[in-house]
């Protein structure tokens, strides 16, 4: 479907009225001065040779017409704003050497096809730091892979220099990359991509705080790229379709890695649900309680990543919130009961979790601890034990999470009955023992009178 027939007929009226805005001296500036410069939007045309600015006026049209075509179907997910700004703006340069003014259909018809010929399928290749894997070839998941670097990748790319090559070679031999395709332009795709590994590696970040106890403060998993600062060299590798020029990106390295070899990876398979973590992040039409798994994964790499306890303290909670704080009154007390029960009756056997009462006050104590650092301002009193603790009970409700969606939950209202259900069963049967005692107790106090 064209871009012309995505577009109700009202938002194709105020295209129609925008055109005509954009391309009149109502849209149009023509500086002299420096004052004048500060009174205009943003480059205009080149006309006749000459350059003009927009209006504020001409802006504001151009952004709205940006809007609509960025809300359709086809390039909500494919395009970012800049390349859909940018094209409009070749689009109305074309149009004034012309000397003409475009209606609506006019304007959009061609438009529609220079969007269009921006969207490729893209190959990244990108490095990973804190992961080694052990007699296994790679690891799939969310429809990425992990993998050793193999320099057939880039295979057939043209490049503008013969330093390039030269430079892959140094910086990825003997390296762990993720790759995988995106469609869309370069920077939609390559943002996409990002995410996406991020997404993949922040379950890995996940695994290693159930596999190992102190991967919450000593491993570092990271996506090689610019998010990270600068530390050494390091690079992301990317081409579309027509094997573009690779662009290089920086990182900083991790402290240790996490080793994943064959008995570990299919432990994580059979016991932990990896592969439905892969399925969740390739489905497009998500449950309530599936999207909260999600927004809890990506907290969990963020907090990860973080070099400071307090941030990763509080980027914990983040996670436990995304299922347990659906109303705003009693949060302590609702986060307290839901990670409980999922941790006491969500299916593991945890010997240190054993009691549901002493287990509901750690998190209770916890809970006390990041609210010193987000009400007081507190930044030096989270403990390095508390913080590996911590870390692996978020790390299995997370996991735990996953068997309620294969048992038919949906929302996070149905996650909280059972919380509260389970809550009231365990409180009923510690009042009756207290009874009992109680009972006890006063027989005793009877028969020594």
């Amino acid at each position: 479907m064209k871009l012309y027939d995505q577009l109700t007929r009202k938002q194709r009226r105020t295209i129609t009225y925008d055109i005509a805005l954009i391309m009149s001296l109502k849209g149009l500036a023509f500086p002299k001065t420096i004052e004048d410069l500060k009174e205009v939007g943003v480059f205009g045309p080149n006309i006749y040779g000459g350059r003009v600015y927009f209006t504020n006026e001409g802006v504001q049209a151009i952004r709205r017409i940006c809007f609509f075509i960025e809300q359709t179907d086809k390039y909500h997910t494919l395009l970012i704003y800049n390349d859909i700004f940018q094209t409009i703006i070749s689009e109305i340069d074309r149009w004034f050497n012309n000397e003409l003014v475009p209606d609506c259909k006019e304007f959009l018809d061609p438009l529609y096809k220079k969007l269009s010929n921006l969207i490729k399928t893209f190959t990244f290749v990108c490095r990973v730091e804190g992961i080694s894997l052990d007699g296994i070839n790679e690891i799939s998941i969310g429809g990425k892979v992990i993998q050793p670097y193999d320099p057939n990748f880039i295979t057939g790319i043209s490049y503008s220099t013969e330093k390039i090559p030269k430079r892959m070679r140094d910086e990825y031999s003997k390296s762990l990359v993720i790759s995988g395709k995106e469609v869309g332009s370069h920077d939609g795709a390559l943002e996409r991509f990002y995410y996406n590994a991020e997404m993949c590696l922040s379950v890995i970040r996940l695994y290693s705080c159930v596999l190992f106890k102190d991967a919450i403060n000593s491993i570092q998993i990271r996506l090689v790229n610019t998010c990270h600062g600068a530390y050494g060299n390091a690079s992301c590798l990317g081409w579309s379709n027509e094997r573009c020029s690779p662009l290089f990106t920086v990182y900083y390295k991790s402290d240790q890695e996490a080793k994943i070899d064959k008995q570990i990876l299919k432990n994580l398979k059979q016991k932990y649900f990896f592969d439905d973590f892969s399925r969740i992040i390739n489905k497009k039409d998500r449950t309530e309680l599936e999207e909260s798994i999600l927004k809890s994964v990506y907290w969990f790499g963020e907090a990860q990543k973080d070099r400071f306890r307090v941030s990763k303290w509080i980027k914990l909670w983040s996670c436990m919130e995304c299922f347990f704080t659906i109303k705003h009154k009693g949060i302590s007390e609702a986060l307290s009961r839901g990670i409980t029960s999922i941790l006491v009756a969500g299916g593991y056997s945890h010997k240190e979790y054993f009691s549901y009462n002493d287990t509901k006050n750690k998190i209770k104590r916890f809970y006390n601890l990041r609210s010193k650092a987000i009400h007081r301002a507190e930044y030096n009193h989270i403990e390095r034990i508390d913080l590996e603790e911590f870390s692996y009970i978020v790390a299995f409700v997370i996991i735990t999470m996953i068997p309620l969606t294969l048992k038919g939950y949906d929302t996070l209202r149905q996650v909280r009955r059972s919380a509260i259900r389970l809550d009231k069963v365990v409180n009923s049967k510690l009042s009756i023992f207290q009874i009992i005692k109680l009972k006890l107790l006063r027989k005793k106090k009877s028969s020594k009178v």
